[in-house]
């Protein structure tokens, strides 16, 4: 397995940050976003609604995609491909299915229907030559929505021009499609802005940590808000061995951690007092 070196830089602030979507390299012009993931529809077998949505954030530019390639699943938007401005696109698992259910034009993501993770994952969105464009890693704990996971809601990007990789910046959709699956009414925006309400965070005692990017190439940075006091950071394993421990002292600006880790899945521990806020990192 390819070994990476791990350079991760903590920076510590007493309010919540508001930061771009980070995006390792740009193919020039605008860059698409990915707005709303629907990872586990309320279906028995393969979750045929599943689906993921691009967002192109110019107001006058339109992006042509090809080169464009989502991982996490398998896509690559055709040759020629253009996403208009303020425009979407959807990528899901059927797109018959999908279309038949919402009424709006899908993608068709290659091999299996089913293949986002229930449990949360790291979808990214590269292009041939520019390497990492956006990145999120979804999951299915808090302070991610969790009745997004089977109970009928898809996760949306409240504000486009926010982290995606915020868990806070997402929200459940709060738009009835009138589409029910087993009983279970859908709640999602496919093609169209978010219908949310943003969750602010007022408690001071409340840890927010953004991992970015993620799945990494080899270098990550963690940022947080309302760290008033010293914090440990604990890196394992998916063996559950702690591979790496440092603390994280109150009122630090920076910290820069250099480990040597294979490509993997990894847990990222943040624990301030009586409070642990737990990431997944994927090492590629």
């Amino acid at each position: 397995m390819k070994k990476h070196l791990l350079y991760t830089f903590l920076t510590v602030s007493a309010a919540i940050l508001a930061i771009c979507p980070v995006m390792a390299q740009s193919a020039g012009g605008p860059n698409p976003v990915i707005t709303e993931i629907m990872y586990n529809s309320p279906e028995s077998g393969n979750d045929t609604l599943e689906f993921v949505e691009l967002y192109n954030p110019s107001m006058n530019s339109s992006i042509t995609l090809t080169g464009y390639y989502f991982t996490g699943f398998t896509f690559t938007f055709p040759v020629g491909y253009s996403l208009g401005p303020n425009q979407y696109v959807i990528v899901a698992g059927d797109s018959v299915i999908f279309e038949a259910a919402f009424g709006v034009e899908a993608l068709e993501w290659d091999g299996a229907t089913t293949q986002l993770s229930n449990n949360g994952e790291g979808l990214s969105l590269r292009h041939l030559s520019f390497g990492l464009i956006d990145t999120v890693g979804y999951d299915d704990i808090a302070p991610w929505p969790t009745a997004a996971n089977g109970q009928g809601y898809s996760l949306v990007l409240c504000d486009p021009t926010s982290d995606n990789n915020v868990a806070t910046n997402w929200s459940l959709s709060e738009n009835n499609t009138g589409v029910v699956v087993n009983s279970v009414t859908i709640f999602a925006d496919p093609g169209q802005a978010a219908t949310c309400t943003a969750v602010g965070i007022s408690d001071d005692n409340v840890i927010t940590t953004v991992v970015y990017p993620n799945p990494t190439e080899g270098e990550f940075r963690m940022q947080f808000a309302s760290l008033e006091k010293a914090a440990a950071l604990d890196i394992h394993n998916s063996m559950g061995q702690l591979v790496h421990s440092q603390t994280v002292s109150a009122g630090s600006t920076s910290i820069n951690v250099h480990s040597n880790l294979k490509s993997g899945f990894y847990l990222i521990n943040l624990t301030v007092g009586d409070r642990t806020e737990q990431h997944r990192l994927i090492i590629q």
